[in-house]
């Protein structure tokens, strides 16, 4: 009778003790976890019926974060388009008072002034084409590793030398055939002159060559401004107002040596002071585009942020522990194990007697 009722105490109630306690310390240890972490579990088949809600949120709320960071990164190369756009329009207003003080019979002082700051505008439009943002040279469109000059010292270059030349050529008889030869060479699309491989094309084919960026589902929009994109070129223009502009330093800086009284000097000035303002009207336009990428852009960090927020607020509610509630379930789970163990400890010590 002893040894059924021993059979019975310590391999019945006893065991089966033992496990409950095995359960309850299980218990303890994630209810302590949750309480430690913040959160119901670490991998999705501990959350239970939310792991379906929590898998659809994580991969949108990754994409989410991918989208924003797109837009940062590209308002921050339009910020820095913008500032350097800026510039060369500061270049071209200032040619365009070079180019007033030109007009007339000016002194040789005047034009060897003008030929020299001229010079100096295209080593610092040079430099400006090769503005980089991050690594990336902004003017250079989707080929963003290659500069889109290939040397900054536009003054010294092959194009240079070869308006030079059409600039004082027969000592300036014909004003009107200098402006076409002059510009006939700039629209040149002769990889390397001075422009990189990539941007050697036509305005309206340069136009296309813009970076484009995805900033939401199925929405992408083109950002930047490529060194030689413009509309179709025309008899006074090359289609290309970044084009026009070095034409018509390269222009000024070749006429240090040129007769002010020769027969072709004031046609010559006459048509680059229109092309000059032509070309400060489309840069202009070029600003005001730029600016209307960056409020879209804005517009559309803010979507993502609200969008973002609630994604991962929902994510929360899936994952996040109720902290109050794991703090009471603790302190019940500890009393109950703590009187598991207490009973077990106390059948160790029973005899026969006990059960009777």
């Amino acid at each position: 009778m002893t040894s059924v009722t021993a059979s019975f105490g310590y391999s019945g109630i006893s065991l089966g003790l033992v496990r409950s306690s095995a359960t309850l310390a299980a218990q303890l240890d994630d209810l302590e976890t949750q309480s430690s972490t913040g959160i119901v579990s670490d991998t999705y088949a501990g959350l239970g019926a939310d792991r379906a809600q929590a898998l659809s949120l994580q991969p949108a709320i990754t994409q989410i974060s991918a989208w924003s960071s797109n837009v940062s990164l590209a308002q921050t190369n339009l910020s820095t388009t913008q500032t350097a756009l800026g510039n060369i329009q500061t270049i071209a207003d200032t040619l365009t008072t070079s180019l007033e003080t030109l007009s007339g019979t000016p002194t040789s002082q005047t034009v060897s002034a003008a030929s020299a700051a001229a010079k100096d505008a295209l080593s610092s439009l040079g430099g400006l084409l090769n503005t980089q943002s991050g690594g990336s040279y902004v003017f250079a469109g989707r080929q963003s590793d290659v500069p889109p000059v290939e040397d900054t010292a536009l003054a010294q270059s092959s194009l240079a030398e070869t308006i030079s030349g059409l600039v004082n050529r027969d000592d300036m008889s014909d004003g009107q055939t200098v402006l076409s030869s002059t510009l006939a060479a700039v629209s040149s699309t002769t990889a390397g002159s001075p422009f990189s491989a990539q941007l050697s094309v036509s305005p309206t084919a340069a136009a296309t060559l813009n970076t484009v960026t995805s900033i939401g589902e199925s929405l992408s929009v083109a950002t930047g401004v490529t060194a030689t994109q413009g509309t179709r070129a025309t008899a006074t223009s090359s289609g290309s107002p970044i084009r026009d502009l070095m034409r018509n330093l390269m222009v000024v800086a070749s006429l240090s040596s040129t007769s002010t009284t020769a027969e072709g000097y004031q046609p010559l000035i006459g048509g680059l002071i229109q092309s000059n303002t032509q070309v400060t009207g489309q840069l202009t336009d070029m600003s005001a585009d730029l600016g209307l990428t960056q409020t879209r852009l804005t517009a559309q960090s803010s979507l993502l942020s609200t969008m973002g927020k609630s994604l991962i607020t929902q994510l929360g509610n899936a994952k996040d522990a109720d902290l109050a509630s794991v703090s009471t379930a603790v302190s019940q789970t500890k009393t109950q194990l703590e009187a598991s163990y207490s009973l077990i400890a106390d059948m160790k010590g029973m005899t026969l007697a006990n059960y009777l």
